[in-house]
């Protein structure tokens, strides 16, 4: 049997993220690295079903930490981006906090991916 496919999945304690980690882990053939940093959206709650599923592996940090996404991204042989920051009204509050959140720990997905 071949080596699952290894996912790593940014945002992954989210609601949206923690989804899709359940929908991964459905399949015997996949192992799945979460990256969250757990701030407003995340909570390992959301990943409570597989806490003790050996193909789980969360890690805590910031997608904007190139030291930290590089060798996770290397790691994997796919990534789903789903780290972000998505509350309209606390956009207006700290818009430099979202630029910083969804655009430029973007640019550090894409940079290590690339």
């Amino acid at each position: 049997m071949a080596d699952p496919l290894h996912v790593l999945v940014t945002g992954g304690a989210g609601f949206i993220g923690s989804h899709l980690v359940d929908l991964l882990l459905e399949r015997p053939d996949r192992r799945v690295t979460v990256l969250d940093r757990l701030s407003r959206g995340g909570s390992l709650a959301n990943l409570e079903a597989h806490a003790r599923d050996p193909r789980l592996r969360f890690v805590r940090g910031d997608v904007d930490d190139a030291g930290l996404v590089g060798p996770l991204v290397a790691e994997a042989d796919a990534v789903v981006h789903a780290a972000a920051e998505s509350h309209v009204d606390r956009s207006i509050d700290a818009p430099r906090a979202f630029l910083e959140a969804n655009v430029l720990a973007t640019q550090t997905v894409l940079e290590a991916c690339r």
